[in-house]
């Protein structure tokens, strides 16, 4: 990986306001640029809105090769370059973004049955309960909430998370797409989890800062089998994390002696049963009805 000259350097091409209007120009003509064509110097420069040509000469160059390619007299985004324009137009650069005040859920604190509160601040989501802590605690960028209700936000958030473990059962960091997975078991969490009496499994990347408890129970998010088990139910990713039908309260988390399998989870929705059989990386085995 590049020292931290070398970041220091890429950032640093960032710091002018020209360059991200580029950057945010090119990645508005991504649809249409596939039907047509990218823009010419002198197109960008007019969608930009810069008059000065050698000036806009300065601070495309001081673009290319990490942010933008130049094929055929045309100029084209690099993968860099759209994901700084999609987190600015999400607002994850906004350090003054809007709060909305805690308000009261549908689910219940597994520990005294009162309603969990939800609330949004410093760019996270929370569901808490008033007495016990928090029950979920997601990053979220602000453009998640402007068209949306906190309510629908706490859902998004969830299928969200539902696809994150899937990634992550498969190598995948959902954050920074390198290497990553989970892990049993974890010894301890932090005291103000709600579900502190479960067995708990750790997500993990390997290149970046993405590191966390989970329930055992939750490591099967996203498997076929368990939303074939949920959807015949009339249930969701939602419920499948969240009050009383959340995994890590329907299942029995059985340790193993060895590594394959190293976890026997049982989830018990009532009628039927699911049993999944995961090894010490929280690979899926193994899964049947009973």
């Amino acid at each position: 990986m590049p020292g931290d000259g070398a970041h220091d350097e890429t950032y640093a091409v960032l710091t002018d306001e020209t360059r991200v209007r580029i950057l945010l120009a090119l990645a508005a003509r991504y649809d249409e640029a596939w039907s047509s064509e990218w823009p010419t110097f002198s197109e960008l420069r007019e969608q930009v809105g810069v008059e000065d040509t050698s000036r806009f000469s300065y601070h495309l160059d001081e673009l290319q090769d990490e942010f933008v390619r130049k094929v055929d007299g045309r100029y084209r985004p690099r993968v860099a370059a759209l994901e700084i324009a999609s987190a600015i137009r999400a607002g994850t650069y906004d350090g003054d973004a809007a709060s909305v005040d805690p308000q009261g859920t549908d689910y219940e604190c597994p520990h005294c049955g009162q309603a969990l509160v939800a609330a949004y601040r410093d760019h996270s989501l929370f569901v808490v309960c008033p007495d016990h802590g928090a029950a979920v605690a997601y990053p979220l960028a602000p453009r998640a909430l402007a068209d949306r209700t906190l309510s629908e936000a706490i859902d998004v958030s969830l299928r969200r998370h539902a696809c994150d473990v899937r990634l992550l059962r498969s190598g995948v960091c959902p954050r920074c797409v390198g290497t990553a997975g989970l892990s049993v078991p974890r010894e301890s969490v932090p005291d103000s989890y709600l579900l502190d009496d479960v067995a708990y499994a750790t997500a993990s990347c390997e290149d970046c800062w993405l590191s966390y408890p989970l329930p055992v129970a939750h490591a099967v998010l996203g498997h076929p089998a368990v939303e074939r088990l949920y959807d015949e139910r009339g249930l969701g990713p939602a419920d499948a994390q969240l009050g009383p039908h959340d995994l890590a309260r329907v299942s029995e988390v059985a340790d193993c002696d060895g590594d394959a399998p190293a976890v026997r989870l049982t989830v018990d929705l009532g009628d039927e049963s699911l049993v999944v059989e995961l090894d010490a990386a929280c690979r899926v085995l193994d899964h049947w009805r009973r």
